[in-house]
Protein backbone atom coordinates (compact mmCIF):
# COMPACT_ATOMS: atom_id res chain seq x y z
CA UNK A 1 0.00 0.00 0.00
CA UNK A 2 1.97 3.05 -1.02
CA UNK A 3 2.22 5.27 2.25
CA UNK A 4 -0.48 8.79 1.97
CA UNK A 5 1.66 10.96 3.84
CA UNK A 6 0.26 13.90 6.15
CA UNK A 7 2.17 17.30 6.38
CA UNK A 8 2.19 19.67 9.25
CA UNK A 9 3.86 23.27 9.27
CA UNK A 10 5.54 21.42 11.85
CA UNK A 11 5.01 18.04 11.27
CA UNK A 12 7.63 15.46 10.22
CA UNK A 13 7.50 13.26 6.77
CA UNK A 14 7.62 9.12 6.94
CA UNK A 15 11.40 8.35 5.25
CA UNK A 16 10.50 4.72 3.27
CA UNK A 17 13.71 2.78 2.66
CA UNK A 18 14.08 -1.02 1.04
CA UNK A 19 12.79 -4.04 2.60
CA UNK A 20 16.81 -4.94 3.27
CA UNK A 21 18.05 -1.75 4.65
CA UNK A 22 15.48 0.36 6.33
CA UNK A 23 15.29 3.67 7.74
CA UNK A 24 15.00 3.94 11.57
CA UNK A 25 12.79 7.21 12.19
CA UNK A 26 14.04 8.73 14.83
CA UNK A 27 13.17 9.88 17.21
CA UNK A 28 12.64 8.13 17.28
CA UNK A 29 10.64 9.95 17.10
CA UNK A 30 11.05 11.09 20.71
CA UNK A 31 14.32 12.23 21.83
CA UNK A 32 12.84 13.08 25.34
CA UNK A 33 10.21 10.56 25.03
CA UNK A 34 12.76 8.91 22.94
CA UNK A 35 10.64 8.02 18.55
CA UNK A 36 13.75 4.85 19.93
CA UNK A 37 13.90 2.96 23.23
CA UNK A 38 14.36 4.15 26.72
CA UNK A 39 11.38 5.21 27.65
CA UNK A 40 10.06 6.14 31.09
CA UNK A 41 7.64 3.36 32.45
CA UNK A 42 4.41 4.37 31.14
CA UNK A 43 1.66 5.23 33.85
CA UNK A 44 4.52 7.18 36.03
CA UNK A 45 2.11 10.22 36.05
CA UNK A 46 3.70 10.95 39.43
CA UNK A 47 7.10 11.33 38.85
CA UNK A 48 6.47 15.22 37.43
CA UNK A 49 3.21 16.82 38.27
CA UNK A 50 3.70 19.70 36.80
CA UNK A 51 0.92 20.36 33.87
CA UNK A 52 2.53 20.26 30.42
CA UNK A 53 2.72 23.77 28.55
CA UNK A 54 -0.34 24.72 26.66
CA UNK A 55 0.52 27.98 25.17
CA UNK A 56 3.61 29.89 24.18
CA UNK A 57 4.43 33.17 22.80
CA UNK A 58 4.75 34.92 19.57
CA UNK A 59 8.64 35.36 19.67
CA UNK A 60 11.31 32.69 20.17
CA UNK A 61 12.34 32.77 23.88
CA UNK A 62 16.05 31.73 22.65
CA UNK A 63 17.40 30.33 19.18
CA UNK A 64 19.84 27.08 19.32
CA UNK A 65 22.47 26.66 16.38
CA UNK A 66 24.89 24.02 15.62
CA UNK A 67 26.96 22.18 13.53
CA UNK A 68 24.05 18.52 13.53
CA UNK A 69 23.44 16.77 11.13
CA UNK A 70 20.91 17.66 8.73
CA UNK A 71 17.07 16.76 10.28
CA UNK A 72 15.74 14.93 7.51
CA UNK A 73 12.77 15.67 5.64
CA UNK A 74 10.31 15.89 8.50
CA UNK A 75 12.29 19.05 10.06
CA UNK A 76 12.03 17.74 13.33
CA UNK A 77 14.33 18.56 16.28
CA UNK A 78 13.86 15.69 17.71
CA UNK A 79 16.14 14.29 14.78
CA UNK A 80 19.00 16.43 15.96
CA UNK A 81 18.55 16.92 19.30
CA UNK A 82 18.17 14.84 22.74
CA UNK A 83 15.55 16.89 24.86
CA UNK A 84 16.11 17.27 28.98
CA UNK A 85 14.19 19.81 31.66
CA UNK A 86 16.65 22.88 31.21
CA UNK A 87 19.04 21.28 28.41
CA UNK A 88 19.24 20.10 24.75
CA UNK A 89 21.96 17.86 23.43
CA UNK A 90 23.11 17.79 19.95
CA UNK A 91 25.95 16.20 17.76
CA UNK A 92 28.32 18.86 17.08
CA UNK A 93 30.63 18.05 13.52
CA UNK A 94 33.53 20.91 13.41
CA UNK A 95 36.74 20.37 13.91
CA UNK A 96 36.30 19.36 17.39
CA UNK A 97 33.63 16.61 16.69
CA UNK A 98 31.93 15.39 19.73
CA UNK A 99 28.44 16.11 22.11
CA UNK A 100 27.23 19.79 22.60
CA UNK A 101 24.63 20.90 25.26
CA UNK A 102 22.50 24.06 25.05
CA UNK A 103 20.54 25.82 27.71
CA UNK A 104 16.80 25.98 26.42
CA UNK A 105 16.29 29.38 28.60
CA UNK A 106 19.12 31.70 26.15
CA UNK A 107 20.36 29.13 23.77
CA UNK A 108 24.24 29.47 25.07
CA UNK A 109 26.48 26.02 24.95
CA UNK A 110 26.17 24.53 28.70
CA UNK A 111 29.09 22.41 27.32
CA UNK A 112 30.86 20.85 24.71
CA UNK A 113 32.39 17.41 25.20
CA UNK A 114 34.63 16.13 22.14
CA UNK A 115 35.29 12.79 21.41
CA UNK A 116 38.83 12.03 19.64
CA UNK A 117 38.93 10.76 15.77
CA UNK A 118 35.15 11.07 15.87
CA UNK A 119 33.54 12.28 12.42
CA UNK A 120 30.93 11.04 10.74
CA UNK A 121 27.11 11.03 13.18
CA UNK A 122 23.86 10.58 12.02
CA UNK A 123 20.31 11.83 13.73
CA UNK A 124 20.67 12.51 17.90
CA UNK A 125 22.67 11.38 21.01
CA UNK A 126 20.30 9.68 23.39
CA UNK A 127 19.40 11.12 26.90
CA UNK A 128 18.75 8.22 30.03
CA UNK A 129 18.92 9.61 33.19
CA UNK A 130 21.71 11.90 33.73
CA UNK A 131 23.57 10.36 30.94
CA UNK A 132 23.92 11.78 27.26
CA UNK A 133 25.15 8.50 24.91
CA UNK A 134 26.58 9.29 20.84
CA UNK A 135 28.07 7.06 18.30
CA UNK A 136 30.31 8.37 16.12
CA UNK A 137 32.07 6.85 12.75
CA UNK A 138 36.03 6.81 13.47
CA UNK A 139 39.34 6.55 10.92
CA UNK A 140 42.61 5.87 11.64
CA UNK A 141 44.66 6.78 8.87
CA UNK A 142 46.94 3.95 6.88
CA UNK A 143 50.28 4.57 5.46
CA UNK A 144 52.38 2.80 2.92
CA UNK A 145 50.59 -0.94 2.60
CA UNK A 146 48.13 -0.43 5.33
CA UNK A 147 44.73 1.02 5.06
CA UNK A 148 42.63 2.74 6.98
CA UNK A 149 41.07 1.71 9.93
CA UNK A 150 37.53 2.54 9.90
CA UNK A 151 35.29 1.87 13.69
CA UNK A 152 32.71 3.09 15.94
CA UNK A 153 33.41 5.27 19.34
CA UNK A 154 30.48 4.88 21.67
CA UNK A 155 30.92 7.67 24.51
CA UNK A 156 28.60 8.07 27.52
CA UNK A 157 29.16 11.61 28.92
CA UNK A 158 27.36 13.26 32.33
CA UNK A 159 24.27 15.30 31.32
CA UNK A 160 25.11 18.11 33.85
CA UNK A 161 28.79 18.38 32.94
CA UNK A 162 30.06 16.87 29.83
CA UNK A 163 32.35 14.58 31.67
CA UNK A 164 33.16 11.56 30.08
CA UNK A 165 31.75 8.27 31.91
CA UNK A 166 33.02 5.92 29.62
CA UNK A 167 34.29 5.36 25.67
CA UNK A 168 33.94 1.90 23.73
CA UNK A 169 35.86 1.47 20.45
CA UNK A 170 34.63 -0.94 18.01
CA UNK A 171 35.98 -2.07 14.74
CA UNK A 172 34.17 -2.43 11.87
CA UNK A 173 36.61 -3.46 8.98
CA UNK A 174 35.83 -6.89 9.74
CA UNK A 175 32.34 -6.41 8.49
CA UNK A 176 32.71 -6.55 5.08
CA UNK A 177 36.52 -5.80 3.68
CA UNK A 178 37.29 -3.02 4.83
CA UNK A 179 34.13 -1.01 3.05
CA UNK A 180 32.42 0.11 6.46
CA UNK A 181 33.89 3.18 6.30
CA UNK A 182 31.19 4.42 4.63
CA UNK A 183 28.20 3.52 7.06
CA UNK A 184 27.14 6.14 9.46
CA UNK A 185 26.68 4.68 13.17
CA UNK A 186 23.20 6.18 15.55
CA UNK A 187 22.02 5.09 18.58
CA UNK A 188 18.89 3.62 17.83
CA UNK A 189 17.67 3.64 21.93
CA UNK A 190 19.21 3.55 25.26
CA UNK A 191 17.67 3.22 29.39
CA UNK A 192 19.18 2.83 32.04
CA UNK A 193 20.47 -0.76 31.66
CA UNK A 194 21.19 -1.15 27.72
CA UNK A 195 21.97 1.19 24.72
CA UNK A 196 21.59 -0.08 21.11
CA UNK A 197 24.17 1.60 18.54
CA UNK A 198 23.43 0.45 14.44
CA UNK A 199 25.26 1.34 11.77
CA UNK A 200 24.76 0.71 7.61
CA UNK A 201 25.16 2.32 4.59
CA UNK A 202 21.44 4.36 3.09
CA UNK A 203 20.68 2.70 0.27
CA UNK A 204 21.13 -0.79 -1.71
CA UNK A 205 24.32 -1.80 -0.15
CA UNK A 206 26.63 -5.40 0.00
CA UNK A 207 28.09 -4.29 3.27
CA UNK A 208 25.78 -5.70 6.05
CA UNK A 209 24.71 -3.59 8.99
CA UNK A 210 25.96 -3.91 12.22
CA UNK A 211 24.23 -3.48 15.53
CA UNK A 212 25.80 -3.64 18.88
CA UNK A 213 24.11 -3.72 22.24
CA UNK A 214 26.01 -2.16 25.34
CA UNK A 215 26.18 -2.00 29.00
CA UNK A 216 25.06 1.45 30.29
CA UNK A 217 26.81 1.55 33.08
CA UNK A 218 29.98 0.31 31.97
CA UNK A 219 30.22 0.72 27.79
CA UNK A 220 30.63 -3.00 27.91
CA UNK A 221 29.48 -4.62 24.79
CA UNK A 222 27.60 -7.34 25.17
CA UNK A 223 26.64 -8.52 21.78
CA UNK A 224 27.37 -7.75 18.19
CA UNK A 225 25.16 -8.63 15.37
CA UNK A 226 26.48 -8.54 11.60
CA UNK A 227 23.11 -9.96 10.08
CA UNK A 228 20.83 -7.35 12.02
CA UNK A 229 19.60 -3.91 11.68
CA UNK A 230 18.28 -2.73 14.85
CA UNK A 231 15.48 -0.54 14.71
CA UNK A 232 14.27 -0.73 18.65
CA UNK A 233 15.19 -0.66 22.32
CA UNK A 234 12.52 -2.26 24.81
CA UNK A 235 13.71 -3.64 28.04
CA UNK A 236 14.43 -7.50 27.20
CA UNK A 237 14.42 -6.88 23.69
CA UNK A 238 16.11 -5.45 21.01
CA UNK A 239 14.15 -5.60 17.49
CA UNK A 240 15.43 -5.22 14.33
CA UNK A 241 15.67 -6.52 10.21
CA UNK A 242 17.79 -9.64 9.12
CA UNK A 243 19.30 -9.33 5.89
CA UNK A 244 16.51 -11.80 4.70
CA UNK A 245 13.97 -8.71 5.68
CA UNK A 246 12.29 -10.58 8.35
CA UNK A 247 11.70 -8.57 11.48
CA UNK A 248 13.34 -10.21 15.08
CA UNK A 249 13.67 -9.46 18.41
CA UNK A 250 16.84 -9.95 20.25
CA UNK A 251 16.99 -10.87 23.98
CA UNK A 252 19.16 -8.09 25.36
CA UNK A 253 20.81 -10.31 28.22
CA UNK A 254 22.84 -12.50 25.23
CA UNK A 255 21.66 -11.49 22.14
CA UNK A 256 19.94 -14.99 21.15
CA UNK A 257 16.54 -14.72 18.64
CA UNK A 258 13.82 -14.56 21.12
CA UNK A 259 11.19 -14.33 17.65
CA UNK A 260 11.68 -13.91 13.76
CA UNK A 261 8.63 -12.82 11.53
CA UNK A 262 8.17 -12.63 7.74
CA UNK A 263 5.57 -9.34 8.07
CA UNK A 264 5.12 -9.53 4.37
CA UNK A 265 4.97 -5.47 4.14
CA UNK A 266 7.34 -5.23 0.91
CA UNK A 267 8.77 -1.79 1.43
CA UNK A 268 8.85 -1.21 5.17
CA UNK A 269 9.39 1.55 7.96
CA UNK A 270 9.76 0.99 11.28
CA UNK A 271 9.63 3.35 13.91
CA UNK A 272 9.40 3.58 18.05
CA UNK A 273 5.61 4.17 19.08
CA UNK A 274 6.24 3.94 22.79
CA UNK A 275 7.34 0.96 25.26
CA UNK A 276 6.92 -2.39 24.81
CA UNK A 277 5.77 -1.68 20.57
CA UNK A 278 7.24 -1.78 17.24
CA UNK A 279 5.84 -0.23 14.34
CA UNK A 280 6.18 -1.53 11.05
CA UNK A 281 4.17 -0.40 8.19
CA UNK A 282 5.02 -0.82 4.04
CA UNK A 283 4.06 -0.88 0.46
CA UNK A 284 2.23 -4.22 0.36
CA UNK A 285 -1.49 -4.92 0.95
CA UNK A 286 -2.07 -4.52 4.72
CA UNK A 287 -2.64 -1.72 7.61
CA UNK A 288 0.17 -0.47 9.77
CA UNK A 289 0.84 -2.90 12.70
CA UNK A 290 1.74 -2.57 16.13
CA UNK A 291 3.23 -5.10 16.99
CA UNK A 292 4.47 -6.49 20.62
CA UNK A 293 8.91 -6.06 20.59
CA UNK A 294 8.91 -9.21 23.46
CA UNK A 295 6.90 -12.12 21.08
CA UNK A 296 6.64 -10.48 18.38
CA UNK A 297 3.05 -10.74 18.08
CA UNK A 298 0.43 -8.08 16.20
CA UNK A 299 -0.95 -6.06 18.89
CA UNK A 300 -2.99 -3.89 16.69
CA UNK A 301 -3.60 -3.85 13.09
CA UNK A 302 -4.91 -0.72 11.42
CA UNK A 303 -6.40 -2.47 8.35
CA UNK A 304 -7.04 -0.36 5.43
CA UNK A 305 -5.14 2.67 7.31
CA UNK A 306 -2.05 3.57 6.51
CA UNK A 307 -0.64 5.38 9.83
CA UNK A 308 2.45 7.83 9.28
CA UNK A 309 3.64 8.77 12.60
CA UNK A 310 3.45 8.06 16.31
CA UNK A 311 4.09 10.70 19.15
CA UNK A 312 4.64 8.79 22.28
CA UNK A 313 3.15 11.14 25.00
CA UNK A 314 5.73 10.00 27.83
CA UNK A 315 3.13 8.56 29.87
CA UNK A 316 0.75 5.79 28.54
CA UNK A 317 -1.08 6.93 25.13
CA UNK A 318 0.80 7.26 21.84
CA UNK A 319 -0.78 9.50 18.91
CA UNK A 320 -0.53 8.27 15.44
CA UNK A 321 -1.75 10.31 12.46
CA UNK A 322 -1.91 8.92 8.76
CA UNK A 323 -4.69 8.33 5.95
CA UNK A 324 -7.37 5.84 5.65
CA UNK A 325 -7.94 3.71 2.38
CA UNK A 326 -9.83 6.96 0.80
CA UNK A 327 -6.62 9.14 1.28
CA UNK A 328 -8.14 11.34 3.90
CA UNK A 329 -6.25 12.28 7.10
CA UNK A 330 -6.79 10.17 10.26
CA UNK A 331 -5.87 10.71 13.91
CA UNK A 332 -5.54 7.42 16.49
CA UNK A 333 -4.84 7.39 19.97
CA UNK A 334 -3.78 4.37 21.34
CA UNK A 335 -2.95 2.56 25.18
CA UNK A 336 0.25 1.68 24.73
CA UNK A 337 -0.45 -0.95 27.70
CA UNK A 338 -3.06 -2.43 25.93
CA UNK A 339 -2.96 -1.34 22.38
CA UNK A 340 -6.95 -0.50 22.18
CA UNK A 341 -7.74 2.46 20.26
CA UNK A 342 -9.17 5.20 22.90
CA UNK A 343 -10.30 7.72 20.51
CA UNK A 344 -10.35 8.75 16.38
CA UNK A 345 -10.38 11.42 14.40
CA UNK A 346 -12.52 12.60 12.16
CA UNK A 347 -15.55 12.15 13.79
CA UNK A 348 -18.78 13.24 11.31
CA UNK A 349 -21.40 12.41 14.01
CA UNK A 350 -19.68 15.10 15.61
CA UNK A 351 -18.82 17.23 13.36
CA UNK A 352 -14.84 16.85 14.13
CA UNK A 353 -11.95 17.09 11.70
CA UNK A 354 -8.39 15.48 11.67
CA UNK A 355 -6.13 18.00 12.93
CA UNK A 356 -2.34 17.87 11.86
CA UNK A 357 -0.34 16.84 14.66
CA UNK A 358 2.85 18.22 15.77
CA UNK A 359 3.68 16.39 18.65
CA UNK A 360 2.64 14.91 22.26
CA UNK A 361 3.51 15.22 26.02
CA UNK A 362 2.32 14.15 29.75
CA UNK A 363 -1.20 14.08 28.28
CA UNK A 364 -1.07 16.88 25.81
CA UNK A 365 -1.64 16.39 21.87
CA UNK A 366 -0.38 19.61 20.21
CA UNK A 367 -2.06 19.72 16.61
CA UNK A 368 -2.67 21.97 14.00
CA UNK A 369 -6.47 22.61 12.77
CA UNK A 370 -7.34 26.36 11.56
CA UNK A 371 -4.90 27.01 14.27
CA UNK A 372 -2.53 25.63 16.64
CA UNK A 373 -4.42 23.56 19.49
CA UNK A 374 -4.30 20.93 22.23
CA UNK A 375 -6.09 17.82 22.83
CA UNK A 376 -6.69 15.47 25.61
CA UNK A 377 -5.02 12.28 24.65
CA UNK A 378 -7.34 10.17 26.49
CA UNK A 379 -10.10 11.53 25.32
CA UNK A 380 -9.68 13.03 22.44
CA UNK A 381 -11.52 16.37 23.44
CA UNK A 382 -10.08 19.93 22.91
CA UNK A 383 -8.46 21.64 25.26
CA UNK A 384 -7.68 24.73 23.75
CA UNK A 385 -8.26 26.05 20.46
CA UNK A 386 -5.60 29.03 20.19
CA UNK A 387 -2.24 28.28 22.04
CA UNK A 388 -0.56 30.84 20.30
CA UNK A 389 1.36 30.99 16.66
CA UNK A 390 2.83 27.72 17.15
CA UNK A 391 2.36 24.51 17.23
CA UNK A 392 5.73 22.54 18.84
CA UNK A 393 7.26 19.12 17.49
CA UNK A 394 9.05 18.73 20.50
CA UNK A 395 7.94 19.69 24.59
CA UNK A 396 8.66 19.13 27.50
CA UNK A 397 6.73 20.47 30.71
CA UNK A 398 8.47 24.18 30.13
CA UNK A 399 9.36 24.54 26.48
CA UNK A 400 8.45 23.92 23.29
CA UNK A 401 10.98 23.27 20.02
CA UNK A 402 10.43 24.04 16.59
CA UNK A 403 13.10 23.63 13.82
CA UNK A 404 13.75 26.56 11.47
CA UNK A 405 15.02 24.66 8.16
CA UNK A 406 16.11 27.87 6.62
CA UNK A 407 18.40 28.68 8.89
CA UNK A 408 19.04 24.98 10.44
CA UNK A 409 18.06 26.76 13.71
CA UNK A 410 16.19 25.10 16.76
CA UNK A 411 13.27 28.16 18.27
CA UNK A 412 12.65 27.53 21.87
CA UNK A 413 9.68 28.82 22.87
CA UNK A 414 8.86 29.32 27.00
CA UNK A 415 5.78 27.96 27.65
CA UNK A 416 3.40 30.78 28.41
CA UNK A 417 3.35 31.87 32.23
CA UNK A 418 6.45 29.89 32.85
CA UNK A 419 9.88 31.49 34.46
CA UNK A 420 13.31 30.13 34.08
CA UNK A 421 13.02 28.77 37.89
CA UNK A 422 9.90 26.56 36.80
Amino acid sequence: MFMKSMRSANGRNAVRCPLRLLSVVLAVLFAVAGCGGGHPHSGSRAVDPKAPPEAFPQDPTATIQGDWPSPGTGHDPADVVALGARLAYAYDQDDDTGITAFRLDNGDAAWHTTVPEGSSVAQAPRLTGNTVIGAFATTKNGSGTYADRHGISVAAMEADTGKTLWTREIATDSVSDNTAGTAVPHVVGADAQHVLVASYEQGFSETPPLSVLLDTRTGRVIWTDTDFKGVDLEESVAVGIRDDGDLAGKSTSDGRQQWSRDLRLGEIRTMDPGPGLTFADGTAAGGTLLIDAATGTTRLNSGDTSLLDCHYDGWNTTICAGADGSGNAVVWAVDVRTSHVLWRLPDPSANRVAPEITSAWHGVVYAQADQAMTLDTRTGKDLRTNTGPISPTMANDGYGLVYDDSDRTIDVYRAAGRSVSD
